[in-house]
């Protein structure tokens, strides 16, 4: 279907989330801690709209009172994720093979990204691989990060001085030119893109038989552009959690 071309109204219903908040301790406001989770993606090409989230608690109904703290993220893959940090395993190297590599000693760094495009936690650096006769290739390998959909590998000529990045979906990667064009980037590059927005006040609950449990609505009514995303994270950790839901659209 082709994109809105009057944006005054989105073209149909964008319903997301539905996560179950249970772990917070959420103090640093920046939006990166592991237990802030990704509620709403924008469309990519034509973006969205929230009107509102919407914070059901769980059935269990044993919860302290706490504060849900909502952040926009800017889509430029700086969520931090759960996912833990790949090891190495053995590495070949070969000189004078098919590749554009020059003589020089080669050092890598490695994460694994999440379904939400969260960077995990960046790996030790490898072991020095040395290109001793030209031209030549680097097989990188590392172990499985369960969970993982894709993997991040940083390369340079120096320990510590990893500045082009290579993707791939797999748990190794030839590398046989010194860099992509547009991917030149080092593991400290990791920069901040969440927006704090604002937070809600969750009442404690109890479970009944007899009653609904507490429903509380966050009104939001933002236009969003493409890719950017809604995060949500506990203050507090709670027993039962709160399901927290957006409601909105897509261009």
């Amino acid at each position: 279907m082709a994109g809105n071309n009057n944006p005054i109204f989105t073209r149909v219903g964008d319903i997301q989330g539905g996560a179950l908040l249970q772990t917070g301790a959420i103090t640093d406001f920046s939006g990166t801690n592991t237990n802030v989770v990704p509620i709403f993606s924008a469309d990519p090409t034509n973006g969205g709209f929230v009107q509102r989230l919407r914070f059901k608690a769980d059935a269990g109904g044993a919860n302290v009172a706490t504060v849900a703290r909502i952040w926009i993220n800017e889509g430029q893959l700086n969520q931090k994720s759960l996912l833990a940090a790949p090891t190495f395993g053995t590495i070949t190297t070969s000189s004078g093979g098919a590749g554009t590599l020059q003589t020089s000693t080669y050092f890598a760094k490695v994460q694994a990204i999440d379904q939400y495009a969260g960077l995990g936690t960046i790996s030790a650096e490898s072991v020095g691989q040395v290109i001793a006769v030209v031209p030549g290739n680097i097989n990188w390998t590392w172990n499985i990060v369960p969970g993982a959909v894709s993997y991040r590998l940083y390369v340079g000529p120096a320990a510590g001085g990893e500045y082009a990045y290579f993707t791939t979906a797999t748990t190794s990667y030839l590398q046989t030119i010194p860099y992509v064009s547009g991917q030149i980037a080092n593991p400290s590059d990791y920069v901040v893109n969440n927006m704090f927005y604002g937070e809600v006040s969750l009442p404690a609950t109890a479970a009944s038989a007899a009653s609904a449990l507490t429903e509380v609505d966050y009104p939001m009514n933002l236009a969003l552009p493409p890719g950017y995303r809604i995060l949500v994270g506990l203050g507090s950790t709670v027993v039962s959690g709160w399901y927290v839901t957006a409601i909105g659209g897509k261009y």
